[in-house]
């Protein structure tokens, strides 16, 4: 409610003693609010003394919605500031499963599976980030350059022209495709 709000407005004019008397007040008045428990995490996640504590509100907002795809993305967001970037991406392909309708937590999973060298995975979830915006030259351009990875150079080569169709001039794109070693028309 209100008390989560003014603590989120404290949050962004830096006023932290504030912000944190407001989203306690929130938690206080609803010990089950989500996003409060997200803000608060995130907050006190800015002062490096008070990770382990930010951490325990993150815990709380996973067990109180283990559902909710957002509760799972600043999770990872968390651990990914952390250095946790093992456990962060767990929590980012969670989330992807949680909401496959959502184009950045998609995308973020993906990226994030192509990093951690899980290319079939990743391969997975940038075909559903295509297959949500089928018009985003991005999207093509990612899914080819996991296809060159896993050795398609055939689809790899598919993905990048679709790209290019897209958007005509895009410097990575054409890069990649001559690295395939196949003409940007077929």
């Amino acid at each position: 409610g209100i008390y989560h709000r003014l603590g989120d407005i404290f949050a962004r004019l830096n006023q932290w003693s504030e912000a944190e008397r407001f989203q306690r007040a929130a938690l206080e008045a609803q010990p089950d609010h989500i996003a409060a428990h997200l803000s608060y995490g995130t907050m006190l996640a800015r002062n490096s003394s008070r990770t382990s504590e930010a951490e325990q509100w993150f815990r709380r907002a996973l067990r109180l919605a283990p559902n909710d795809a957002s509760v799972h993305h600043h999770y990872a967001e968390f651990l990914s500031s952390q250095r946790r970037t093992e456990e962060a991406f767990q929590y980012r392909v969670k989330a992807a499963e949680l909401a496959p309708e959502d184009y950045a937590l998609v995308m973020a999973a993906a990226s994030s599976l192509r990093l951690h060298d899980r290319k079939l995975e990743a391969e997975r979830w940038y075909r559903q980030a295509v297959k949500l915006r089928p018009q985003e030259a991005r999207a093509h351009t990612n899914l080819g350059a996991i296809l060159h990875l896993l050795g398609r150079t055939q689809e790899a080569a598919s993905s990048y022209r679709e790209a290019l169709r897209l958007q005509p001039d895009d410097l990575t794109t054409l890069s990649n495709l001559a690295k395939l070693g196949v003409p940007a028309i077929s």
